[in-house]
């Protein structure tokens, strides 16, 4: 197959982890035909740059455990080396950020039970125990004369985890750290890939880019008859069995529902603009990107690290804290303290909102029965009162809603994602609007939010909702493809009380608005960019933050300002925002 453009190199290598299998609907065909081609390179080619602090949460724990686990190190040594690290913990990239390390220090300790409690109870129904495995398991087809229809000849299996395996080579498992709690079961895709490298891998030398292994690299190693694998959560230490086959089923169940996925993600065609793009090789040469230089007015620079992600609850968070913006949205911490009501409602009102305008044909809510407790989302359950304020906002809905009388002939776009790049920041913006559509062929964008007080005269809409800002930004960069003289940008302001919520409408082609616009945007993300360090600035957002048990000046705020229990509501009446859009830089 050929190179996508703005990419170069051979593609007869194809190497593919156990993750490429897990369904993502969101996934671009371009990029990851070229990221399971380690030898295709970007061109021109892209700097490396590093993070200034850790930016793989696991990283810490898994140098930690292989102290203890393949260095002989004790309990006790391996957590005063946690504790003492001021900076990068043994031999890892970047410096760790002090919360970063707490957690790994309860993390390590969870584990460390987890293991010797699930080792005790293989024993005692009578498997052998198994030991770490110095070397990561690769399963790898022989290199072939020439190219197969896919343009490969040499195809690499690996899965992400800690391994194991028993002393006579029978028993192999492998440990998969989830950050919040172990999770329940994995798509069927993703456990087959998983369970074919550990059932027909061997232990694989890291080897550098381009090089070949030698042909005799499995010769000796004994293949299992029989696979597990379990899903440990680091922040409570629950531990989920996900699969226990023996090696005749595997091949069955690779078969049958991961090798399709990989052919699927090896000989994929088409651009899907996203989240895919941060890490995209093509991006150079993907005419379905849309260009914005200066969206917000930045000075051209060269950036200072690689491509991220960033959104515009990411820029309202790191204003808040730079601290929480690291730990729960980069490194995606989470302490699994419970959301307020107003998180909850605020989620159960849009998940309601969602289904009923992604129904086709499209008809405006005024049209549908007026809502109860029973028609809430099942996924987002709410009980008494809580149920019934979100019933009144839904009806105030009714009134609202921007599909009412919409002709048949008229888009309608929920939850679709907006991409845009600003090339000389390297940075690439995404949003997810509650809703696009049409009027006489016009895009507006409506966003939603439910809230139990008014809006706040005292503050423009934009600094209130940077969402809108950003929407503001894009319209008028041509990011949708839209006119901005004939687009309008709109705020539903759901509250509970008969009359009392609000439509405001924004006009993106006014200089006026894009300047201030420009100017919120520029104040947020600026400072974003530039961080280094993220320090943690405390305040009333410290009782909802979700790293605070691993946040020293949090814990000490909250403990000396006791009157906040619960997320203060700002911060939970805009919970319902959150992974709704990011700025890739």
């Amino acid at each position: 197959m050929e190179n996508p453009p703005g990419t170069i190199g051979p593609g007869w290598l194809i190497k593919v982890s156990s993750r490429t299998a897990r369904p993502d609907p969101g996934a671009c065909p371009t990029h990851l035909r070229t990221a399971v081609r380690p030898l295709v390179a970007a061109e021109p080619p892209v700097p490396f740059r590093r993070a200034p602090r850790e930016d793989f949460a696991p990283g810490p724990l898994f140098a930690a455990l292989d102290l203890w686990e393949q260095g002989g190190w004790s309990i006790g040594r391996v957590l005063d080396e946690l504790r003492s690290t001021r900076g990068a913990f043994r031999g890892r990239n970047a410096p760790a950020h002090p919360s970063l390390m707490a957690w790994t220090v309860q993390a390590f300790e969870r584990y460390v039970a987890a293991r010797h409690e699930e080792q005790a109870a293989a024993r005692a129904a009578g498997l052998p125990p198994t030991v770490p495995v110095r070397l990561g398991w690769t399963a790898r087809t022989k290199k072939k004369d020439a190219p197969d229809a896919r343009g490969g000849q040499q195809y690499e299996h690996t899965a992400w985890g800690r391994q194991y395996a028993s002393a006579d080579g029978s028993v192999r498992d492998l440990w998969i750290p989830s950050l919040g709690r172990a999770k329940a079961d994995r798509a069927a895709a993703e456990k087959a890939a998983i369970a074919h490298v550990m059932a027909n891998g061997a232990p694989t030398p890291h080897r550098r880019r381009g090089d070949t292994p030698p042909e005799d690299a499995t010769a000796s190693t004994r293949l299992p008859e029989r696979v597990r694998v379990f899903d440990f959560g680091c922040a409570d230490g629950s531990v989920t069995p996900l699969l226990d086959w023996h090696r005749t089923e595997v091949q069955n169940r690779f078969m049958a529902d991961a090798a399709p996925a990989f052919v699927s993600a090896a000989t994929g065609a088409g651009t899907r603009p996203g989240a895919s793009c941060v890490d995209c090789k093509a991006i150079s040469g993907c005419a379905a990107l849309h260009r914005t230089p200066r969206l917000w007015g930045a000075a051209s620079a060269a950036p200072m690290r690689g491509r991220r992600s960033v959104s515009a609850w990411d820029l309202r968070l790191h204003g808040e804290c730079p601290a929480q913006y690291h730990l729960v949205r980069q490194l995606h911490l989470n302490d699994l303290s419970a959301e307020n009501d107003g998180a909850r409602r605020g989620r159960a009102v849009d998940a309601w909102l969602n289904q009923r305008h992604a129904d086709r044909p499209v008809r405006g809510c005024r049209d549908l029965p007026i809502p109860d407790a029973s028609s809430l989302p099942a996924a987002h359950p709410l009980e008494g009162p809580l149920a019934h304020v979100a019933v009144r906002m839904l009806t105030e809905h009714r009134v609202l809603c921007p599909l009412n009388g919409i002709g048949s002939n008229e888009q309608v776009l929920v939850q679709h994602r907006v991409t845009a790049y600003v090339p000389e920041l390297d940075v690439v913006v995404l949003a997810v609007p509650d809703l696009l559509y049409t009027r006489r062929g016009d895009w507006i964008w409506r966003e939603t939010k439910t809230a139990s007080r008014p809006v706040w005269e005292g503050r423009s809409l934009l600094r209130s909702y940077p969402q809108l800002a950003l929407a503001v930004l894009l319209f008028s960069a041509g990011a949708l493809d839209a006119d901005p003289r004939r687009s309008w940008v709109e705020l539903e302001h759901l509250r509970e009380g008969r009359g009392e919520s609000r439509l405001e409408r924004i006009d993106p082609s006014q200089p006026a608005v894009v300047a201030e616009a420009r100017e919120v945007i520029a104040d947020l993300a600026q400072p974003l960019l530039d961080d280094a360090s993220y320090e943690p600035t405390t305040g009333r957002h410290c009782h909802g933050c979700q790293a605070r048990t691993w946040c020293k000046p949090g814990t000490a705020y909250v403990a000396e300002h006791p009157q906040g229990v619960g997320r203060h509501p700002d911060a939970a009446e805009a919970d319902h925002f959150a992974d709704r859009g990011s700025i890739h830089a």
